[in-house]
């Protein structure tokens, strides 16, 4: 067993929840070992200061009184949450009744601006244009590709 595979398990060694054959080989190694050895005097007064400071902590809770904070907090939350539920009904509202009417308009726009380019001709030659870049574009691909079907 090798020193990482030691001080990864050192903490279940330590609260002695390993099968007794894991145990054996970790103190096995940690006999032979002088580094890991002074890695489990550091974990155990570690996981000592861990639980002494623990025990203050539930005993100094104890003997304080806190404030309830949290119902105020959760009350102060609640209004919040409420007005900006209100606000988004109202905006939805509003939405709801100019999006039709806004909708129609960007397409009579859209249709007007179509008639209007028709009437100067731009659309005129388009179709020429495509089937001249379609042309180049077909005999570029035969030219690259030409070659093959020979």
């Amino acid at each position: 067993m090798n020193c990482a595979i030691v001080k990864e398990w050192m903490p279940h060694y330590i609260d002695g929840l390993l099968s007794s054959d894991m145990e054996l080989s970790i103190r096995l190694h940690i006999q032979s070992c002088p580094d890991c050895a002074e890695w489990l005097e550091e974990a155990k007064e570690m996981s000592a200061l861990w639980s002494e400071m623990e025990a203050d902590s539930e005993y100094q809770h104890e003997q304080m009184d806190f404030p309830d904070l949290a119902s105020g907090v959760m009350a102060h939350i609640e209004q919040l949450e409420t007005g900006r539920r209100e606000r988004a009904i109202k905006a939805a509202s509003v939405r709801r009744r100019s999006a039709p009417r806004t909708s129609w308009m960007h397409y009579a726009v859209a249709a007007c601006l179509s008639l209007l380019l028709l009437q100067f001709g731009v659309f005129e030659n388009l179709a020429y244009g495509i089937t001249e870049i379609n042309g180049h574009v077909s005999n570029s691909v035969t030219q690259w590709f030409g070659g093959f079907g020979k």
